[in-house]
């Protein structure tokens, strides 16, 4: 089997003010590229990447595009140099930016829908009642049964993500997390910690989000994507439009199956992985999967001729 290079992008979490700054000082292309982003989608995109401040880029409609945003033109920058993936794949919202990798959407409308999909979730449900936890030393079937014995008083709580081996991550009502997080080490866990996010993603507290965001992937201008992504809820490729529309829609009230995903993506002959994104998460959950997995990770324009240099020495890519 040849082997193949997979792209990757992170989700929340891996903003920092300050983000895309450097890319776009040294490529015009990429000014250009934010400046017209800013115009699509009314606000100054561009500004809270670059500046801040930190409570304004913390706001879910803010964080999501600017992810993408920067993510995908992170990956231009090395697609510029020659280099393509065999596939791709995201985290949460990082899926979006694997669907402008792939070919599925362009980016104007990937940041498009993620504003509003940043939106729909901050409404989704209401601020401080909700929220997320990571539980470190449980697999799925501790954290099922954890969830099944709690006594949570009515509230709700999923499995939001299956990260990688000994991390899980929950989502629901604050109280219930705050309860799982307290008796963690009763059901065989070694610690859990609340997350700094704004609302209890990938659980069925997102239900009406779900809804209202069906219809505007339903009018957005998808393709089939020219390269395979693997779908957070479905870890198998896919390059299908209608397919790629319904693993979206069904991607936030569903978990994040990325440990699965990138089993299967190694299955299917991938050895070297770029995550394009700060705070290089993914990069360390890949390791965790697979300590044999080949792991770049690109947040600046710096290393981009690193990781070009890199692949190139391995002769994963033609000189």
């Amino acid at each position: 089997m040849r082997k193949k290079i997979a792209f990757v992008f992170p989700g929340q979490g891996s903003q920092s003010v300050g983000m895309g700054k450097l890319l776009a000082e040294q490529a015009p292309w990429a000014q250009e590229a934010y400046l017209s982003l800013d115009k699509n989608l009314g606000i100054s995109l561009s500004r809270y990447c670059f500046e801040g401040p930190e409570s304004e880029l913390l706001r879910t409609e803010i964080t999501q595009p600017a992810i993408v945003a920067t993510s995908s033109l992170l990956c231009q920058s090395l697609i510029r140099e020659g280099i393509s993936p065999d596939c791709t794949a995201g985290h949460s919202v990082g899926e979006y930016s694997a669907l402008v990798a792939s070919g599925a959407l362009d980016i104007e409308s990937a940041v498009s829908l993620v504003h509003i999909r940043g939106k729909l979730m901050d409404a989704a449900c209401p601020q401080g009642t909700g929220s997320m936890a990571a539980l470190i030393g449980m697999n799925e079937e501790q954290v099922t049964l954890m969830i099944e014995k709690l006594d949570l008083g009515g509230e709700s709580l999923d499995i939001a993500g299956l990260n990688c081996p000994g991390q899980v991550v929950i989502a629901g009502h604050v109280n219930a997390l705050k309860t799982a997080v307290e008796k963690i080490r009763e059901f065989g866990g070694r610690m859990g910690m609340m997350l700094s996010v704004s609302g209890p993603f990938h659980s069925r507290l997102m239900a009406s989000a779900e809804r209202e965001l069906s219809e505007k992937l339903q009018a957005a201008s998808f393709t089939d994507a020219k390269i395979p992504v693997y779908p957070n809820v479905n870890p198998v490729a896919v390059t299908d439009r209608e397919k790629i529309k319904a693993c979206l829609m069904a991607q936030l009230t569903k978990p994040v199956l990325w440990e699965k995903t990138i089993v299967q993506m190694i299955a299917d002959g991938v050895v070297a992985f770029v995550e394009f994104g700060g705070g290089n998460v993914l990069s360390g959950m890949i390791r965790k999967i697979d300590k044999q997995a080949q792991v770049y990770p690109v947040s600046e324009p710096k290393d981009v001729a690193k990781v070009c240099e890199t692949l190139r020495s391995n002769q994963m890519v033609g000189a």
